[in-house]
C-alpha cells in the first residue's frame, strides 16, 4: 500500500514539474517577444508613444500643408 501510494506520489510530482516546465517555456517565449519588440523600437529611435505622436505630427502638417495650397 505504501509503494502505491510513493508512486502515486512521484506521478503527481512529475506531472506538476511539467506542468512547471511548460509554464516557464511559455513565459520565456514571451518575453523574448518582448524584449525583441523593444530592441527593434530602440533601433529605429522610436517608441509606442513617440511613434504615435510623429503620426499625429505629420498628419497635421500635410493637413495644414493641403490647405495652404488649396488657397493658392
Amino acid at each position: 500500500m505504501a509503494k502505491n501510494r510513493s508512486r502515486d506520489d512521484e506521478s503527481l510530482l512529475l506531472r506538476s514539474a511539467e506542468s512547471l516546465g511548460r509554464m516557464i517555456g511559455s513565459l520565456q517565449r514571451q518575453l523574448d517577444i518582448a524584449t525583441g519588440r523593444l530592441a527593434r523600437s530602440k533601433r529605429n529611435g522610436t517608441s509606442r508613444k513617440s511613434g504615435a505622436a510623429k503620426t499625429r505630427g505629420s498628419a497635421r502638417k500635410k493637413s495644414v500643408a493641403s490647405k495652404s495650397a488649396k488657397k493658392r
